[in-house]
Parts: structure tokens; sequence; C-alpha cells
């Protein structure tokens, strides 16, 4: 063991920057302190429940990560523990790109490759993944079994097999939402090899059959004999044989109107340049007929995209929060790399014998990686100063839900007097921070859509805070969800111009007079 740590050492100075950018990247994140979601009820509680999710690993090892199997909150070590898992997996998407030799160069010559990896894990959507104190780190462990078995790529088959069976099963029992990422990398790797006829053409197929069959008898096998059916907000079953391809399709063109709403016209434009860099290029350098790999470099480039949501698109009943949605990050990262992994120019012209001009010559090629890079480093640094806007918003969102929690709490010691029992429902919504209201909304519809909602009947962990935090006795909280029916018949206790009191005998309901705006998972 320590004989590989040895020969791995050059990995190391990258693993460092990386780790570094992602946890500056969510240091307000950190900073803003929230219970994200159902953090507040695993707070409360201590329990795992992702098994219920067939999330089997998550559940397992996050009782040794908390070194109990109650979960108090160890906030921020999860978030921390998945930058790193994240700035892994980063070191293995850029070697699957570039090729690790990369990094056994002067550190001028792979900067640019750590810039342009940089979307994996800060690309917005996963920003919501590291929110959660407790969910992050399973969700970063998830993209990194996905990328794994590439390591073994190159290596002997039965390698290659068992760790794709083992980081298939690992991203279905971490966070599914990975699961696009293991072949939109297979992809990206068989019109690599064939644009650079790295090998017979025969041999490219028979490893990208060997992939794709592996991977697919892998995800039955889980869906068969692991998977727990769930239809809640989300349901992992298929439609009908005869609804599944139009099913999908529909599926998978809703989550890209999504990504189109929610990012930034800024982001769309510089991530087509991107991508209009990435087809041209690979038509540029290819050792292939130059229109033939144009036309496969787009052909890939539409897979690689649709591989990000297809296996979400599929189901009957799709997750369409931006929790969902992350594997774009990667295929954004795949696409970065491969611009600024190498000039137009390719070699030198041996006929130049001169050294000034061979020195004049490799200084173009330089300028030429330079101008490349440029779009690339735009996308870096809007995804890594969003992150600072969103850590903002969140301890600005967190402020403004506590300041009216604590004004109902206030109000419920006042009317609640005795120790009777009485069940509390929460109907309405909190709705956002004045701060947040001003943004323009088409730059930063996606921060509500990050924030969620607060307080309303479908996020009934949200109030558990009413319930313990208070420090009520009696006061439990009713899962039953029917509060706006049950306000007609409870008299008003209390009105004010952020939420209304209703209550009588053992029921107390209160009714929040926030906007609406309803992003929870649709």
């Amino acid at each position: 063991m320590m004989g590989f740590l040895k020969e791995q050492k050059y990995l190391f100075k990258p693993f460092l920057i990386i780790s570094l950018i992602y946890l500056l990247g969510i240091l307000t994140i950190v900073l803003a302190n929230t219970h994200y979601a159902d953090d507040a009820a695993r707070t409360n509680y201590g329990y795992a429940g992702w098994s219920a999710f067939s999330r089997y690993i998550s559940t397992f090892l996050s009782h040794a990560v908390h070194a109990d199997n109650y979960l108090a909150n160890i906030a921020p070590l999860p978030q921390i523990l998945a930058t790193l898992i994240l700035a892994v997996s980063s070191i293995v998407v850029i070697c699957v790109v570039s090729g690790k030799d990369i990094f056994k160069r002067e550190w001028t010559q792979w900067v640019l490759k750590v810039i342009a990896v940089v979307p994996l894990g800060l690309c917005p959507y996963m920003l919501e993944c590291l929110s959660y104190q407790y969910d992050s780190i399973y969700m970063a462990l998830s993209v990194f079994f996905a990328v794994m078995p590439f390591i073994f790529y190159r290596q002997e088959n039965w390698k290659f097999v068992l760790a794709s069976i083992v980081g298939v099963l690992g991203v279905c029992m971490t966070y599914q939402a990975s699961i696009g990422i293991y072949p939109m990398l297979t992809i990206f790797i068989c019109m690599k090899d064939w644009n650079n006829k790295t090998f017979k053409n025969k041999i490219i197929i028979k490893k990208t059959i060997l992939a794709a069959v592996v991977f697919s008898l892998t995800l039955l096998f889980f869906q068969k004999v692991l998977m727990q059916t769930q239809d809640i907000y989300v349901s992992n079953t298929l439609p009908d044989i005869t609804e599944i391809i139009p099913s999908t399709f529909s599926h998978l063109v809703h989550y890209f109107e999504l990504l189109i709403q929610d990012f930034r016209l800024l982001w769309l434009v510089t991530i087509g340049i991107i991508m209009v860099m990435f087809i041209v290029l690979f038509a540029l350098r290819s050792k292939q007929p130059k229109i033939l790999s144009m036309v496969v470099g787009l052909i890939g480039l539409i897979l690689m995209g649709a591989m990000a949501y297809l296996f979400y698109a599929v189901l009957e009943k799709p997750l369409y929060t931006t929790r969902a949605m992350y594997a774009v990050g990667t295929l954004i990262a795949i696409l970065s790399l491969y611009v600024v992994s190498g000039g137009i120019v390719k070699k030198y012209d041996k006929t130049i014998s001169n050294k000034k001009s061979e020195a004049k010559l490799h200084m173009s090629i330089k300028v030429n990686e330079l101008w490349l890079a440029i779009p690339v480093v735009v996308i870096f640094w809007c995804f890594f100063s969003f992150s600072f806007v969103y850590g903002n918003a969140l301890h600005e969102q967190e402020s403004f839900r506590n300041m009216q929690v604590d004004m109902v709490i206030a109000d419920l010691n006042q009317i609640l007097l005795d120790d009777t029992p009485r069940k509390i429902q929460t109907v309405g919504q909190i709705g956002f921070a004045p701060t947040i209201e001003h943004m323009p909304a088409g730059d930063y519809y996606i921060v509500k859509r990050l924030l969620k909602s607060s307080y309303g009947s479908d996020v009934p962990w949200m109030a558990y805070r009413l319930k313990e935090a208070s420090g009520i006795r009696g006061l439990l909280y009713d899962l039953r969800f029917d509060g706006e029916k049950a306000i007609p018949n409870l008299p008003m206790v209390k009105t004010t111009n952020l939420y209304n009191i209703y209550a009588e005998g053992d029921s107390v309901v209160v009714d929040f007079k926030g906007k609406e705006f309803s992003v929870w998972e649709n």
C-alpha cells in the first residue's frame, strides 16, 4: 500500500488545489449552518432513513461516519468530506480525458485542467447536494462510484468488469442521480479512442459493448433484487411498455427546459461556445476524416447530454428537483477538459531546424491553448462565484425563516397555557426573504429552486422546529396534511401580517402568508 501511494504522490498537488477550490466554494454554505430540507428531522431524531430508497451503503456508512447508531449532527464534517471525495473524482475525470501523465509535468501544463474540471463539483445543481449536513457525503460518494471503474478501463477486462459492477451498485446504493455519468464517460472514451485511432475499431467496439452489457446487467440486478419500490414525490417504477418511449422523451425535454430556465444567459452562452469548440476541435485533432469526425462529435455530444438525465427520465414519475440534475456538471467538465487538452496544432513541423523558429511555433501553440481556455475559465468563474451567491442567499433565507418561526413560537407560548396534548399543522408558505425576492427573476430563478419552499404542507420536516425547538410541552406534529380543510372549522386566535394561527381543542394550525412558489420537486 505504501508503495502504491508513493507511486501516486504526483497526484497530491492537483488534489490539494481542487480540494481547496471546492472547500472555498462551499464556505458560505457551511457558514450559513442551515438544516437543509430533511436535515431538520435527522438533527432532531438522529435517524438514517436512506434504505427506504434502496441507499443501503448510505445507511451503513452513516453509522460509521457518525460513530454511532444515533446520527447526531456532525456538520460540517460530512460536507468537508464530500468536497474531498469530489476532488478525487475530479482527478479521475482529468486522467480519463487528458491522461494521468499530464500531472507528471510542470504545474503550468495542468493548471487549466484543474480549472476545467471544477463544474463537476461546483455546478449549481451540485450545490444543493453540498448543502445537506447529512446526505452530502453520500451524494459525493455516488459520483466517485460512477467514475471509479474508468481507472481500470485500460487494464485487463476482468478488472474493469469487477470495478464496473462495484461502481454501478455503489451509485445505486448511495445516490442514483449519478447513474448517467458512467455511460457518459463510456461514450466519451469510445469517441476519443476512435478519433485518435488509439486502437483498432474492433477493439473499441468490444470494449464499449462490454461496458454497456456490464452496466445494463448490474442495473437490472439492482432493480429486480435490491431496489425497493417507491411512489411518493418520485416513482421508481416504469410506465407501460407502449408509453415508455414518448414518456421518456417528454421527461427528457422537461429536464432540459428546466436547465435552460435555471441557468443564466451568460452560463448558457458560454456552455454553448464550449460545446461548439468541442465539436470543432474534435474534428481538427482527428486522425479520421474531418467531416465524419465532426458528425461523430455532434452525435456523441447529444448522447452524452441525454445520458445525464435518461435514467430518471425513463421512470414513471421522475425527480425534477435540482439535486437530481447535477450530472450535467460532469458533462461540462468533460467538454471543458477536452477543449483545453492540447492546442489546434498537434505536432511541430519536422522541417523546422532553426531553434528560434521552433520556439516561436511552440509559443504559437501556447497562445492557441490560452485562447481556447477563455470560455472554460469564464464558466469556472461563473460557477465559483455563484456558489458564494447561493451560500449567502441560504443564510438570508434561514434568518428570514427563523424570524417568523420564533414569532410563531412566542405566540403559541402565550396561547397554549397548559400541557394538554395538541397536534400542530402548518399550511401556506413562509416564502422568500426580501433580498432573494429582489434578485432579477431571469438570472436567479435557480436560487429559489435551490432554497426550496418553507413550512408548507408538502415539506413536513421543516415544521419539526415548531414542535421540537419550541419547548412547548404536549405539542405533536400532525402528519395528516389536512390543515387547509381544518382551517374553516377552527377559530382564529392570532393574526399578523405574516401568518394566522387557528386553534381549538387539540388542534392547532399555523397558516403562513408567504408568496407561493411551488418549485420543490417540479
